[in-house]
């Protein structure tokens, strides 16, 4: 089995090939797919990811949480491999960590077990919910901890596979949905 690298980047590749049309299509059926699930629907909080650099854009969606008046969160990276979550508002403030990314501000959401749904990043993920990351484990760390979370990870269909052509590890946390977006 070929490593995790050369899936990473080949999942890369797909993403940095969309064209900004793409894109924007991408986050609307990204919104509407996963507002459509009756797991969004009944769900009070929610723990979005705020999208970086390739990734398909979560804007509309964490707008469209915030409208439905859902709890929000986003996640804020901590020592030691470790995160916390924030909930935001439209008046949240922002700070750029150290790796590039924007990270909320503000006191960390405690009430895990109140979290309804979660929004996995993922570079590709398969049919079983095995998920291909970034590398990190922040979130094969993070998500043990939510028992009760529908988690949920959105791809692009040439991230989609049957089954993980990558190396799955003991400490690798699958979804429990996975939503594959057609190109239009």
């Amino acid at each position: 089995m070929v490593d995790k690298k050369i899936w990473r980047d080949c999942a890369l590749q797909h993403l940095k090939s969309l064209t900004d049309q793409e894109r924007i299509n991408y986050q609307q059926a990204l919104t509407k797919q996963i507002m459509q699930t009756t797991e969004w629907q009944t769900a009070n909080v929610v723990a979005l990811t705020l999208a970086q650099d390739v990734e398909l854009s979560t804007q509309l969606l964490i707008q469209n949480a915030l409208i439905q008046q859902k709890q929000v969160l986003l996640p804020r990276i901590k020592p030691e491999r470790q995160m916390d979550f924030i909930k935001i508002s439209e008046t949240t403030k922002y700070e750029r960590h150290k790796f590039g990314m924007l990270e909320p501000k503000g006191t960390p959401f405690e009430k895990l077990a109140a979290i309804d749904f979660v929004l996995v990043p993922g570079l590709a993920f398969s049919a079983s919910g095995d998920r291909l990351g970034f590398g990190g484990g922040y979130y094969d760390r993070w998500l043990p901890k939510l028992a009760q979370a529908h988690t949920v990870g959105v791809t692009l269909q040439e991230n989609f596979y049957d089954q993980a052509p990558w190396p799955i590890e003991k400490t690798d946390q699958r979804v429990k949905q996975v939503i594959s977006l057609e190109s239009e």
